[in-house]
């Protein structure tokens, strides 16, 4: 494992989760900022794989261990952007969709921290799913021609 290729990774990932956080942004740019946070763990991933190199599963290895980083701090950006007096940034959608579910009020209300906790979860797993396909779609080492014969 090349520790150099799992945090330049990681480390773009936690950036652009924490700016997103911590920037208010007006209302119109909220949901197009908001995708472009939610694709950023393509960005991870693909870094990760790309100064790794090697084989497929070698690059797919660091840009899931680059995911699990930056998805833990986009878990707590997006926990932290759904407390009172945070910023309304790119996270606030999370907000919205919660807000806006549907959700009974007596099942809201019991679990609320539970709700947060679990957006909070579900897109810091985006991040390792897409530090996955991103690292293991970098350009790698171990191209081969494939020759078919008859």
């Amino acid at each position: 494992m090349e520790l150099e290729a799992v945090l330049v990774g990681a480390t773009v990932d936690a950036a652009v989760a924490t700016f997103a956080a911590l920037v208010a942004l007006p209302a119109g740019a909220r949901w197009p900022a908001f995708a472009a946070v939610a694709a950023a763990g393509l960005v991870g991933g693909h870094l990760a794989g790309r100064v790794a190199g090697g084989t497929f599963r070698r690059r797919l290895g660091h840009g899931v261990l680059a995911g699990l980083l930056g998805g833990a701090a986009f878990a707590v950006a997006v926990w932290w952007s759904l407390q009172p007096g945070a910023p309304n940034g790119a996270l606030w959608p999370v907000n919205y969709l919660l807000a806006t579910a549907g959700l009974p009020t007596d099942l809201a209300a019991r679990y609320d921290v539970a709700l947060g906790v679990a957006a909070a979860t579900t897109c810091g797993l985006l991040y390792v799913l897409e530090g996955a396909l991103a690292g293991g779609a970098a350009p790698g080492g171990d191209a081969e021609a494939v020759v078919l014969r008859e």
